[in-house]
């Protein structure tokens, strides 16, 4: 496939005009084009078109006519891709975001989602009904991207990880037909995200939450010493750890972020993911004395509030730069001095390191995703909204995973977390593992002319 034209463009307004005309078609000449192709992080990349399609038959339309015109195409879900992967110049963006229905099963086990939903949605929806599914902690990332390539939440030592979630899916295949995916594919698109087609519906698992609200609080430690802190909560969380002692209810993020009136701050996101609240107060008790606590305000909230919340705290978009990241089997002394060293030398303007937590995970041969063992996944935000800490931000991202991949190399974990990873630095077979062949098979068998070439992964077909 190639690039398309303006031509092409018109062919497909005038196309989709006669057979589809509530489907949502922006081209350059609009005047709505940059905000219709406006993601998380800022490209230059230029599609030669966005198309907004409302549901699975405009996805089969789009694609179809994708492939009798020859020119390339990607899928965008939530738009949060922090190597901005799915801004293709001169391919045809399709934005998913219009097919975002929840339908709760009567069983109240199961809901089938549209491909597009947004965290934000999903929670809403789910929780007007007294019900919760893993997700992860901001509103605006898209359900399916996060899920199917892993999806770390606060819900992922409860009830498992977002491919743990999947026992259904509708997708739009190669030759733009709609399928219900088989056992294969169901397993290659848990870890393998839409390499086999466009992901109209997902059927995923859901939880009861009777309260409709999970726990929370922004526990915030002194940190006139940074080392110090991260050192003594690190310490303290292992000793606790090796004493098996954590709940599966319990969720930490720790992370180093500038604070006003603070500055540089060592702070944890905790969650407490069941009903019982007082157990939950008293463990995030716990937690907050492991050094010394400025903040610990525990609040009922619900799981939608939370990721909103995130979503404006946390994020800025049109930003510039992307994410970095490592993963590392354990906290040891060596890597909690290189996460105080580099937290001190954060850049500002909205940088920040944060600590994804996977506890006990169950095993699964349903899935490719490649690191089923306790570990920590650090993402370093090399992220500004303000251009001018862009080039000084991805220069300390990597001074700081080169020196955790050289101080502590035996801590290391093979594998990284590839939706924070780019195509250049990722190394498919570490990333999958033992799963990496099962799923170049998959691709193979079942997207063999490699239609899906946009995709994350980006296997070599």
């Amino acid at each position: 496939m190639a690039p398309g034209t303006s031509q092409v463009a018109a062919q497909l307004k005038e196309q989709l005009h006669h057979e589809h005309p509530d489907l949502i078609l922006t081209t350059p000449e609009d005047e709505r084009f940059d905000d219709a192709r406006a993601c998380f992080i800022v490209r230059s990349a230029r599609p030669f078109a966005v198309a907004r399609p409302q549901t699975a038959q405009h996805v089969q339309a789009l694609i179809k006519f994708c492939i009798d015109h020859d020119v390339d195409f990607c899928i965008r879900g939530g738009g949060h891709d922090c190597a901005g992967r799915t801004q293709v110049p001169g391919a045809l963006m399709i934005d998913m975001r219009g097919i975002d229905y929840v339908r709760v099963d009567d069983s109240r086990a199961t809901a089938r989602i549209g491909g597009g939903v947004l965290l934000g949605d999903l929670t809403k929806a789910l929780g007007e009904q007294g019900l919760v599914t893993p997700c992860g902690t901001i509103a605006t990332v898209g359900y399916t991207g996060w899920a199917t390539l892993g999806g770390y939440g606060p819900f992922s030592s409860l009830y498992g990880m977002g491919v743990d979630q999947i026992v259904g899916a509708k997708l739009v295949n190669g030759t733009g037909t709609l399928v219900n995916a088989n056992d294969e594919i169901l397993r290659g698109i848990r870890g393998g995200g839409g390499i086999f087609g466009a992901i109209v519906e997902l059927t995923i698992k859901v939880y009861p939450l009777q309260k409709g609200q999970i726990l929370f609080s922004l526990i915030v430690y002194e940190s006139s010493d940074l080392e110090d802190t991260v050192l003594s909560y690190t310490q303290g969380y292992e000793q606790i750890k090796a004493n098996a002692e954590l709940p599966a209810a319990l969720s930490l993020q720790p992370m180093i972020v500038e604070l006003p009136e603070l500055g540089k701050a060592f702070a944890l996101l905790a969650v407490w993911g069941r009903d019982d609240h007082e157990e939950g107060r008293r463990w995030f008790d716990k937690i907050a004395g492991l050094s010394h606590c400025l903040m610990n305000s525990p609040e009922p909230i619900s799981l939608h509030k939370f990721v909103k919340n995130n979503e404006e705290n946390l994020v800025t978009w049109l930003s510039y730069g992307r994410t970095y990241t490592t993963s590392v089997k354990r906290w040891t002394p060596q890597t909690a001095k290189v996460m105080a060293k580099y937290g001190k030398l954060i850049p500002g303007g909205g940088t920040a390191i944060s600590v994804h937590t996977l506890r006990s995970p169950k095993p699964s041969k349903e899935s490719v995703f490649g690191s089923r063992v306790d570990h920590l996944m650090v993402e370093i935000i090399a992220v500004s909204p303000d251009q001018m800490y862009e080039e000084k931000a991805a220069a300390w991202a990597l001074a700081m995973q080169k020196e955790l991949k050289e101080t502590d190399p035996e801590n290391m974990l093979e594998g990284s977390y590839i939706s924070l990873l780019s195509d250049e630095e990722t190394d498919l077979r570490k990333v999958y593992g033992e799963y990496y062949d099962v799923l170049l098979g998959l691709k193979r068998k079942f997207d063999p002319q490699n239609v899906f070439k946009h995709t994350i992964p980006n296997l070599p077909v």
